[in-house]
């Protein structure tokens, strides 16, 4: 499953898990475990699963990236994933609305696209933090990003 997000300043495509954990983190580490409102366009990136196109404000999912960007130093040990994510990794559809999360290294499952090498939740979605900043760069009000489920 992939995720494409087309903005003013051009598009990324990433792998729905990548876009997960991104979520799940700042879930986890900037709004104290609960989706708090903050992060409302990180947060309705997941609507697209399942095939729902889904329109955001570049502005807004700019500024939120740019908040979010202080979780790329924490430490891999630091890696939050929620029961929802857990859910799909583990083929159980539809996912729960329960969103609680927990640290990647207590859940006993594997997280499917970390390697060995990862030191960094930046080694994990420094990538689509980074994409995302820059097609929305600059936005305006009115700029919108398209994501779709591919």
């Amino acid at each position: 499953m992939s995720i494409s997000f087309t903005g003013p300043k051009g598009w990324v495509e990433q792998r729905w898990i990548v876009y997960a954990m991104l979520r799940d983190n700042v879930q986890h580490h900037l709004e104290d475990g609960s989706p708090s409102g903050q992060f409302e366009c990180v947060h309705a990136v997941a609507e697209v699963l399942g095939g729902k196109n889904v329109k955001i404000s570049a502005k807004k999912l700019h500024a939120e990236l740019e908040r979010a960007q202080a979780l790329l130093a924490r430490p891999i040990d630091d890696l939050a994933i929620s029961l929802r994510t857990r859910s799909v990794i583990a083929l159980h559809w539809p996912p729960p609305d329960r969103r609680e999360t927990i640290l990647a290294k207590e859940w006993e499952g594997r997280v499917p696209m970390l390697s060995g090498t990862a030191e960094t939740l930046d080694d994990v979605f420094g990538h689509l933090v980074e994409g995302l900043l820059e097609i929305t760069d600059g936005a305006s009000d009115t700029d919108i990003v398209d994501v779709m489920d591919l």
